[in-house]
């Protein structure tokens, strides 16, 4: 593991544990005492606040405003500067507009690599948002901490199968699928690997015993194999898309051995193989007449039918 990475997740176990000793913090990382204290003295040189407190009960503090994991970006702000932006490029009386256009693309930046937020072709696309929030800033600092501590978690759990249960798990780290956070873990109980929305959880507690990461493990594949809309049948797409929204597609990268081909100016030949049906058509969608589906027939259909099913409900 680099330096630069101990440091963060170092931060993150000063966050959420309040006070630290220590042996705790070297055992947690896997390097030496003198490597801790190293590290502190980086942390200072970087005005990051970490108090020594002295004594029995003592340990390491995070003191102060946490830069550097609290920028506190909110994506509804994030949102706002967004459409801003969109109306403004439209008036030529504002001589800033440049400088604004800048600023929300970074601000863009932030906030995908934080919540992956989705924009597609300048759409911006709304993902569903826990409704649990609070409970979920509440108990993911203890979560992040028991992944690279290796502590097993005692969790309350609801299910919609089978109601709320006790499940003791090895967290082995934390991902997000439309915003919606996700713990993938070991379950003891169920004897498997398994994904947990965090806001299905009313309780965490930290437990003493450690596990071992397998080394066989790899949570994109997990990911991929498991997680809802990961899970998917593969689609050869090729699509006609016009302006506006030639321009910003040909820019990103969407799907595998993804080619695009300019037929003139405002016009692209979009070819490339997705999975993930629903998020296609969401995707699609978005383009609104701008794009026409060449291939695969059968999403194509299957899209009308959806469209015709909506016209029937307005």
């Amino acid at each position: 593991m680099s330096k630069f990475s101990n440091l963060l997740r170092l931060l993150i176990l000063l966050k959420s544990r309040k006070r630290i000793k220590t042996k705790e913090l070297a055992d947690a990382l896997g390097v030496s005492e003198r490597m801790i204290r190293k590290y502190m003295s980086d942390l200072a040189e970087a005005n990051v606040n970490v108090e020594s407190i002295p004594g029995p009960t003592g340990g390491f503090e995070l003191k102060g405003y946490d830069y550097l994991l609290n920028l506190d970006i909110k994506s509804e702000e994030a949102i706002s500067l967004q459409m801003a932006t969109t109306y403004l490029k439209e008036s030529a009386n504002f001589d800033l507009k440049i400088h604004l256009e800048s600023l929300n693309d970074k601000i863009k930046i932030l906030n995908e690599s934080r919540n992956q937020l989705e924009d597609y072709s300048d759409n911006i696309v709304l993902k569903p948002k826990s409704l649990n929030l609070d409970k979920e800033i509440k108990f993911e600092l203890e979560i992040q901490s028991a992944c690279i501590s290796k502590k097993k978690l005692r969790i309350k759990y609801y299910s919609i199968s089978s109601g709320e249960t006790e499940r003791v798990i090895h967290p082995y780290g934390l991902i997000t699928r439309n915003n919606l956070k996700y713990i993938v873990a070991y379950c003891e109980n169920r004897e498997s690997e398994l994904t947990f929305k965090l806001m299905r959880i009313t309780q965490v507690e930290v437990l003493n015993d450690t596990f071992d990461l397998p080394s066989s493990f790899n949570i994109k594949e997990f990911m991929k194999n498991n997680l809802g809309l990961f899970h998917d049948e593969s689609y050869n797409l090729k699509l006609i898309i016009k302006k506006p929204f030639s321009q910003s597609v040909s820019e990103g990268l969407y799907a595998e051995n993804q080619e695009i081909k300019w037929l003139d100016s405002e016009t692209i030949n979009f070819q490339g193989q997705m999975n993930g049906k629903p998020d296609i058509i969401r995707w699609i969608l978005s383009m609104r007449t701008s794009v026409t589906i060449i291939e695969p027939v059968v999403l194509k259909e299957e899209i009308k039918e959806e469209l015709k099913k909506m016209l029937e409900t307005i």
